[in-house]
């Protein structure tokens, strides 16, 4: 937790079918200090999907809910019902993550990306309709149905898909990656797939119902746990599937069901062995939550994690966030030094490879460090030097140090290095655009996202420059959404009063 800034971390482990360890480590916030303890809450982020298809069993089990009937039988879903595609969808689909909805919709329109039960594509948007048809089913609101289907009945009392007044008194406080405190979402409206509030040992009573097999037909289980049709996470990886609600792994510690959990800066993993009865369910209240994960898994299970090593490729590492926070806090060739191979401007590349150095200098370009970022991307160059990605880098950080010959030399070795880089338009076809932020002077990361970029918010970083925070991007004529990420929050810009109702993104006119 030192090594990766994580403030706060509450960890339940379950041997026997029982909870045999519980840890509440750390703080709820960096501000106040007070400690985390066992009824602290923390948001669940996509370990909510596991609860509530457990509650969706429980309508299959009852013959409420087929799994292979389409849903639009149930609730006809309007958000997709220009498109024929939408009657395919199933709950088997939904809860196996194959009904080829995208993981959220960019903008207002719900899109397929495949077919209905073509191949794996994670979907939250895929909960969200699933938890429509739920409502319509049963008659009830989500949150009433889930509290008397799955809370109750296991005595989950400090749980629930909306925040509670009585959570205020005793709750995790988001942070970003250098432990700074963020503001709290706490949702009006329950989510299936993101919003469930809860604590490890609230989840750990879950969890044993799922080893222990309670609540539900044998026959029920099997099918959660098995592989489903077209499941297969990656073509390359057969130890990588989706089951009914649960990720399902094969280590040599045996079968496993699993799901990790982002919602930015709160993270959360899950691990099962239902062959076993033993289990862990952790929450971090931390946008690097998940590089311990791990360290923490085999801590408890000593054994290959295919699922983590998945997970590790979108994930920092802890050398990556450690080197961070030095170069964050010590002289550049101070923090470096331990990271170097011994006598060399070469990084140690088994702790920080190509990815990981390219990214930990963008990270810096974000925290107004251009200097730092430019000799973090010429120590990358050392050791990879057809790198385009930090060539780029390099260029950027030249450019805002206002070394703009030097900065043009970067381009083109960037642009011979990666010829399907999309080079700046010829100028009268592109409009710069300025983009400007006034306020929050004492944020530390802050940029752009939109439908111009895919809503990246690590392409766009912008700078603090005579009182405002501001970026220049050359954009074609049309009509955008954007948004500002502050930190890790998401805001609409304040000085445009032309908003996209639903989302609350602002929109831009771009015109010649």
């Amino acid at each position: 937790m030192d090594q990766a800034r994580i403030p706060g971390l509450s960890l339940a482990y379950i041997k026997n079918g029982k909870i045999t360890q519980l840890y509440t480590l750390g703080v709820r916030s960096a501000d106040t200090r007070i400690p985390v303890d066992s009824t602290t809450v923390f948001s669940a982020a996509s370990l909510s999907k596991c609860v509530f298809a457990y509650g969706v069993m429980q309508l299959v089990d009852a013959g409420k809910l087929d799994l292979d009937k389409p849903l639009y039988n149930y609730y006809d879903y309007t958000d997709l019902k220009r498109d024929e595609r939408y009657k395919q969808i199933t709950a088997r689909q939904v809860l196996s993550h194959t009904s080829g909805l995208p993981n959220w919709r960019q903008g207002n329109q719900l899109n397929f990306q495949y077919n209905p039960g073509e191949r794996f594509r994670y979907s939250g948007e895929g909960f969200v309709l699933l938890g429509k048809v739920v409502e319509k089913i049963t008659g009830q609101a989500i949150e009433d149905f889930m509290q008397q289907t799955v809370f109750t009945p296991l005595g989950m009392t400090h749980s629930s898909y909306i925040w509670q007044t009585a959570f205020e008194s005793d709750c995790a406080v988001p942070h970003s990656d250098i432990m700074q405190t963020n503001t709290s979402w706490h949702p009006t409206e329950p989510n299936t797939a993101a919003s469930l509030q809860t604590t490890a040992a609230d989840y750990a009573k879950f969890e044993m119902a799922l080893l222990n097999k309670r609540g539900l037909k044998a026959a029920t289980f099997r099918q959660m746990f098995t592989p489903q049709p077209k499941s297969q996470m990656m073509q390359d990886n057969k130890n990588l599937y989706w089951g009914l609600g649960l990720g399902y792994e094969v280590s040599d510690y045996g079968p496993a069901f699993w799901q990790w959990g982002d919602n930015g800066t709160f993270k959360a993993f899950l691990i099962g062995y239902p062959g076993k009865k033993e289990g862990l369910v952790y929450f971090a209240n931390s946008y690097n939550g998940l590089a311990i994960a791990n360290n923490l898994v085999h801590l408890f299970f000593n054994s290959n994690q295919p699922a983590l090593e998945w997970l590790a490729k979108d994930y920092e590492s802890l050398p990556f966030l450690e080197l961070l926070n030095r170069l964050m806090t010590q002289p550049f060739a101070e923090a470096m030094q331990p990271f170097l191979q011994a006598g060399t401007d070469y990084q140690d590349t088994t702790l920080l490879p190509e990815q990981r150095m390219n990214d930990l200098g963008y990270r810096l370009l974000g925290r107004k460090r251009n200097d730092a970022a430019a000799k973090v991307f010429t120590i990358n160059l050392n050791a990879y030097p057809q790198s385009a990605n930090a060539y780029k880098g390099l260029a950027t950080a030249q450019l805002r140090s206002g070394q703009k010959e030097a900065a043009a030399a970067s381009f083109r070795k960037y642009y011979a290095l990666d010829p399907k880089a999309e080079k700046p338009a010829a100028g009268d076809s592109m409009v710069v655009t300025t983009f400007r932020l006034e306020h929050y002077s004492n944020a530390t990361s802050v940029a752009i996202g939109g439908s111009f970029n895919g809503w990246n918010d690590m392409d766009y970083p912008m700078q603090w420059n005579n009182g405002a925070w501001t970026i220049q991007l050359p954009l074609k004529p049309g009509k955008y959404e954007y948004k500002f990420c502050i930190d890790g929050v998401w805001i609409p810009d304040p000085a445009n009063k032309k908003m996209e109702p639903e989302y609350q993104n602002s929109i831009l006119e771009v015109v010649k």
